[in-house]
């Protein structure tokens, strides 16, 4: 796969940048960009996108510069409706059928958060 696209910025009604209605997406989310709160920040509009972030973390390390959507599953269409959600990123595929999530979001230092208001 390995497809990278740069920031389209996909309004909220963009049904092609959310979740597949009906569906659980699980997803985990790794702040790897080195600033601090991104990954609750993503969490947060990925919920709003209707996907089931079960875990938000910071991974150590150096940073990334880019983000990075891992597959674990035969469904790389729900990767390309995160990467459309959160507007940057390129996708991998790493199946594993023992993981809990169907979706892992590395997230570099190319990806923003909204500019919206955060919640109270």
């Amino acid at each position: 796969m390995g497809d990278t696209v740069v920031a389209v910025g996909a309004t909220p009604n963009d049904s092609t940048a959310h979740a597949p209605t009906g569906v659980r997406v699980r997803v985990r989310v790794l702040n790897a960009s080195g600033t601090r709160g991104l990954a609750r920040r993503a969490a947060l509009e990925l919920r709003d996108r209707g996907f089931d972030v079960v875990d938000y973390d910071s991974e150590r390390g150096n940073g990334r510069s880019t983000s990075l959507i891992q597959v674990h599953t035969a469904h790389a269409d729900w990767a390309a409706r995160l990467r459309r959600g959160l507007g940057v990123g390129s996708i991998e595929s790493t199946p594993d059928s023992l993981r809990f999530v169907d979706l892992t979001v590395y997230l570099g230092r190319d990806w923003h958060p909204s500019t919206e208001a955060l919640r109270p």
